[in-house]
């Protein structure tokens, strides 16, 4: 990290604090048929093959841009939908590391928030399941509150801290456009977790894991 001048640390929820799995993956996907049968009025086994055929040969580089492909324009959009809607809460369980390491970086920043796609009432259920209790950030800003795609969920958090510069603040997410492009046109600095590849245009410190994130803000 090249700049630990941080003073308001921000996290995003879903594939962040934790990890995405196949049987998360899974239960995501099968949420995405059932959106694109409706869409395109075909069976679930059609959507299903149309997903699949060109999410797999690489035709796009995520769920979303693989919706677009196939001509669902709001592709991000119901990727974050069906995040909220599946249920994968009880996929979820807590990982005594990262909380620990989260414990430490509230002890160190004290200015420690949540910024998620989810509403607050899904979030209420994954933080649980995780085992970290609400009273961890100081501020949670949801989907209720806004939307992060379009800036006004970080344009929000930001202001709750007007003495602070949006240099000061760091923000650590999964996924590029969403938790690194539309943050960091505010000025705010970003990070990506669970990277396999770093991508050295995008304008962001990138990381394997949440791990190595948080223990480089230590």
């Amino acid at each position: 990290m090249e700049n630990l001048n941080f003073h308001v640390i921000g996290f995003d929820l879903d594939h962040t604090l934790y990890p995405k799995s196949k049987k998360i993956d899974e239960k995501i996907q099968s949420y995405l048929y059932g959106k694109i049968a409706e869409n395109k009025k075909i069976t679930l086994s059609k959507a299903r093959s149309l997903f699949d055929e060109r999410y797999k040969n690489g035709s796009g580089t995520s769920g979303g841009q693989t919706l677009r492909d196939i001509g669902i324009e709001n592709g991000s959009e119901i990727i974050q939908e069906a995040l909220e809607n599946a249920d994968i809460s009880s996929m979820l369980t807590p990982d005594k590391n990262v909380n620990s390491l989260i414990s430490q970086i509230v002890s160190k920043y004290k200015n420690v928030d949540l910024i998620t796609g989810s509403n607050m009432h899904q979030t209420h259920i994954k933080l649980n399941a995780l085992d970290i209790p609400l009273k961890t950030f100081s501020h949670i800003i949801t989907a209720d509150d806004g939307s992060k795609s379009n800036g006004d969920n970080f344009k929000k958090w930001l202001s709750l801290y007007p003495s602070y510069n949006p240099k000061h603040f760091l923000y650590i997410g999964d996924r590029a456009r969403l938790d690194c492009d539309v943050p960091s046109a505010l000025g705010i600095h970003t990070a990506l977790v669970y990277v396999k590849e770093v991508d050295e245009k995008l304008p962001c410190t990138q990381y394997h894991s949440l791990v190595d994130t948080l223990q480089d803000l230590l």
